[in-house]
């Protein structure tokens, strides 16, 4: 399968109906100074239709990604598989929508990185964690059990409170 570039000269098409495939792999997400995705490999199927007044892109993305673990921060390969929709339109009014991306009237081409990204992204759980069956390796068993020893030493440091502090303790 052939893939095409992030930028899409948008200018230069008729109306009608075109169709992208975008691999966003590991070098998609190095260029990226933010990302918090370690890497991963997402085809993402778009079919853009070109109307006079706006356009309607239907985005389709499958794939992996590796992000950090928030029990024990070593990556985890989450799945992404799902759909979502853009509408483009020229204008000059202000964009407070996620699903509207509006070109400024000089715009001849738009560049798709950062909306990939961001749908990506916001398509994660909020809570990554290895799961705990099925083929996943599990959360490091090193890194838990240093946190299990931070947590019953700062529980057993409890009895040693600043005796200012320890009176609080009595207002109820």
């Amino acid at each position: 399968m052939e893939f095409d570039k992030f930028v899409i000269g948008f200018e230069a098409l008729e109306l009608g109906e075109y169709n992208y495939n975008f691999l966003v792999d590991d070098a998609f997400f190095n260029d990226l100074e933010y990302a918090e995705i370690q890497g991963g490999e997402v085809i993402v199927g778009a079919v853009l239709r070109k109307s006079e007044r706006l356009s309607q892109m239907e985005l389709n993305f499958e794939g992996k990604v590796a992000v950090p673990c928030d029990r024990c921060s070593e990556d985890v390969t989450l799945p992404v598989s799902f759909t979502e929709s853009l509408i483009v339109k020229v204008g000059t009014e202000d964009n407070e929508d996620e699903g509207l991306l509006i070109l400024d009237e000089n715009d001849i081409e738009f560049d798709i990185r950062h909306y990939l990204y961001e749908s990506i992204s916001l398509s994660l759980p909020t809570r990554r964690i290895h799961s705990e069956d099925g083929d996943d390796k599990g959360c490091d068993e090193a890194i838990l059990s240093m946190l299990n020893q931070d947590y019953e030493k700062e529980n057993n440091d409890e009895d040693n409170i600043d005796p200012r502090w320890s009176a609080l303790k009595n207002l109820k």
